[in-house]
């Protein structure tokens, strides 16, 4: 994991040192850190690095040879991008090494609370050194800390203090304890390349072609051969749904209309090739040539319709009944069918869907639309799933005008949707990918919040402290968003728990930070 180091003089900002000072306890009984008292003025340090997959935290008061200092060190497990957790146990050894080559070695066999260890550093000289903790137990890991000072006196410890800071972002702090009781997890912003990407609305459609709407073909009373078709039942091409009885005509009438429009195409055959005779003739003219044309498709088409209700009719069961019979493999998506009920012609009776393969039905703006040609797929996210869906290729098809509405352009993809996890209707926030790829700064979509109308993110000043930043943004691909003002390469964001502290700051419930473990 790449290493995060803050190492500040509490002077240095008095919101994240408070309780050095006396400010908010947040504290473990007969535990004190013992510094910026009346009897120990030593200034306060701490230090926040991401390194072997923790998160350390600490606070100390300088180093003064022969005196102790606590190290108040929270430890917390950040091995996982999506939720950090405090460390529940171990052992925690604490080595300065100087410029000589000499070792010290401090420990704190357990913890003193969770996520808390305090091992008491007492320097046995003054000097320069490195400060090296090792975390040993179910999570472990070596945190350098890197060069610190061991003063010879108290005085020099208060002399050396860097002054304190004025002016500048204020801070909002934001405890461990509270950390670890929610959802929480920090990124580093990062410099590299990301997929252009548009925002728009979607939704998922069924594939044209892969849906149909059942209607009844004429008025009937319903008749099924057993359960009538429900929501959710699976159906094959060709299969009985059920029969209508009609409430007039039959299959009788059925044969007799389809003998009539046989009849009625051999009439218009013969009267076609009589006129293309005489056209060639020079008797007809072009005009009433494509008449007969015309007469003879309709006559075809009439044939066609008779033929199709003909077949239809079932003679089994009681009495002459009009077979209901599914156009596709499919789901019932919708069935307003009773067994014995009265339909009037046209009425719907059933809707089939078959999910194997859907649409992703995006509305583009008419101003990004130029930016999507060709598009290499698409990310979504859908109310209810906790993870974004992502689209590789696929792209069926670009609208050709704009809808003069929404002002949108529809941009189609489809979808693998064996699962069936994705149902027709359901709404989509997507972006869809652009060719062209860009170079820059990104942190996790999820890090941005919105705060009134504005995009945020909270940016770690150290362990507890937090700057409340407005950002602009750019492209947005795979779940990342690229900053193009607001956050430096290196900063840590919070990528989760992001609106915790924005509510808990809003409504005055986060306390000035400070200990006395």
């Amino acid at each position: 994991m790449r290493a995060f180091l803050l190492l500040v003089p509490c002077s240095a900002f008095a919101l994240a040192c408070a309780g050095l000072r006396g400010g908010h306890d947040h504290a473990h009984e007969g535990e004190g850190h013992g510094h910026e008292t009346a009897e120990d003025p030593r200034p306060g340090l701490t230090v926040t690095l991401y390194q072997s997959g923790v998160e350390l935290f600490m606070e100390y008061p300088s180093f003064v040879a022969g005196k102790e200092s606590p190290l108040v060190a929270h430890f917390t497990d950040a091995r996982d991008p999506e939720a950090f957790h405090w460390v529940t146990e171990g052992r925690l050894t604490a080595t300065l090494r100087y410029a000589d080559g000499t070792d010290e070695v401090f420990a704190a066999e357990k913890l003193i609370r969770n996520g808390i260890f305090k091992p008491v550093v007492k320097p046995g000289k003054a000097g320069e050194a490195t400060l090296t903790l090792v975390l040993e137990g179910p999570v472990s890991g070596t945190v350098d800390v890197g060069a610190v000072t061991v003063h010879a006196t108290t005085d020099a410890a208060v002399a050396a203090a860097l002054p304190e800071e004025s002016g500048g972002e204020s801070a909002v702090g934001y405890l461990k304890e509270a950390q670890w009781k929610t959802e929480y997890a920090t990124a580093a912003a990062e410099q590299r390349s990301i997929r252009g990407g548009v925002r728009a609305s979607g939704d998922i459609s069924p594939v044209a072609g892969r849906s149909a709407e059942i209607v009844a073909p004429v008025a009937g009373r319903v008749r099924t051969s057993g359960a009538a078709p429900y929501v959710g039942l699976r159906v094959k091409r060709g299969e009985a749904l059920l029969s209508l009885l009609p409430l007039s005509g039959d299959a009788a009438g059925a044969e007799a209309a389809a003998s009539r429009a046989r009849a009625a195409l051999s009439l218009a055959e013969k009267d076609l090739t009589r006129a293309e005779a005489l056209h060639g003739a020079a008797v007809y003219s072009q005009k009433q040539l494509d008449a007969a044309r015309s007469a003879r498709e309709v006559a075809a088409s009439d044939l066609r319709a008779a033929e199709a209700q003909r077949g239809a009719w079932s003679g089994s069961g009681g009495g002459a009944a009009l077979d209901i019979r599914s156009p596709l493999d499919g789901v019932v998506a919708f069935a307003e069918v009773s067994p014995g009920a009265l339909v009037n012609a046209g009425s719907r009776l059933l809707s089939i869907v078959d999910p194997a393969r859907v649409w992703l039905y995006c509305h583009v703006t008419d101003t990004d639309a130029p930016k999507v040609e060709g598009s290499p797929g698409a990310t979504f996210t859908v109310p209810g799933f906790d993870t974004p869906f992502h689209v590789e290729g696929g792209l069926v098809a670009i609208g050709a005008a704009v809808d003069p509405d929404t002002r949108t352009v529809p941009v189609i993809f489809e979808i693998d949707n064996a699962t069936g996890a994705l149902k027709p209707g359901m709404f989509a926030k997507v972006t869809v990918h652009t060719i062209a790829t860009t170079e820059g700064v990104v942190i996790p979509e999820e890090a941005v919040v919105d705060d009134g109308g504005r995009p945020t993110v909270y940016v770690m000043e150290g362990g507890e402290s937090f700057f409340a930043r407005r950002v602009k943004l750019g492209a947005r691909a795979d779940g990342l968003v690229q900053v193009l003002d607001g956050v430096a390469a290196g900063e840590r964001v919070v990528s989760r728990g992001a609106y915790e502290i924005k509510l808990s700051s809003a409504g005055g419930a986060i306390p000035e930070h400070g200990h006395a473990h």
